[in-house]
């Protein structure tokens, strides 16, 4: 006789940026494995696998993280790991002076989704303009893992929608990478500033923080909006 299988409760939450409504189930034992693994690596790479891994579990394989934006899936991931877990999250503020440690209890919920107004078409001349799409948290991974010149342009270039003029329109059909990084070469410093200005002011999860050190009394201010924190 095999053993009942315990039954897993369904809820749906609505993703700040997309507005997406999405079904989900709390995370099983088998994936709190894979958050508890991660968190032991310390790394960045490795918690974005471990996102990525459980997202697409526990909404039964229908999110594909490389379509939505870094905001959406922090949020999906907690709304997740509230239902799983709990939503108090027990922290450990350093202080920027002694760097002594205090605990700190949080709430899932008191994290907010800043959405500034959409602004994804740059103008590089009379007539040429780009539409972009937001990073996604495989490049985030990316950009933290390498940290260079050349993988923020990479970035960049897998981020563009579309190159289009009155005449032509060329669309980033996944194909093009090559294409797109000559694209990028050949802008002028000034052309490429609007690009960083799109991604230094796009959605983001955070919590900011003050706090009093118990140790040495000085004021903190810590904000709270990479992916590492959320594994605590």
């Amino acid at each position: 006789m095999s053993i009942p299988m315990v039954k897993v409760p369904k809820f749906t939450t609505t993703l700040p940026v997309s507005g997406e409504k999405i079904e989900f189930r709390p995370f099983l034992v088998k994936e709190e494995k894979i958050l508890l693994l991660a968190s032991e690596s310390n790394k960045t790479e490795d918690a974005v696998v471990a996102l990525k891994d459980i997202i697409e579990a526990c909404t039964f394989g229908k999110v594909d993280i490389s379509k939505y934006g870094l905001a959406d899936m922090q949020w999906l991931f907690l709304q997740i790991r509230g239902k799983s877990v709990g939503e108090e999250m027990d922290l450990y503020l350093i202080c920027g002076g002694c760097e002594a440690k205090q605990p700190y209890v949080m709430n899932v919920s008191d994290f907010e989704t800043v959405v500034p107004p959409l602004k994804n078409i740059i103008t590089l001349d009379s007539s040429t303009k780009v539409e972009l799409r937001y990073p996604t948290l495989e490049h985030y991974a990316a950009l933290f893992e390498t940290n260079s010149e050349q993988t923020l342009y990479s970035v960049v270039a897998d981020c563009i929608v579309k190159v289009y003029n009155e005449d032509e329109m060329f669309v980033n059909d996944g194909n093009s990478h090559d294409e797109l990084l000559e694209f990028i070469d050949n802008l002028t410093p000034e052309q490429f500033a609007p690009f960083e200005g799109f991604y230094k002011n796009m959605p983001v999860l955070r919590k900011d923080i003050t706090f009093t050190c118990k140790k040495c009394e000085q004021e903190n201010r810590i904000v709270l909006d990479g992916i590492n924190h959320f594994f605590e």
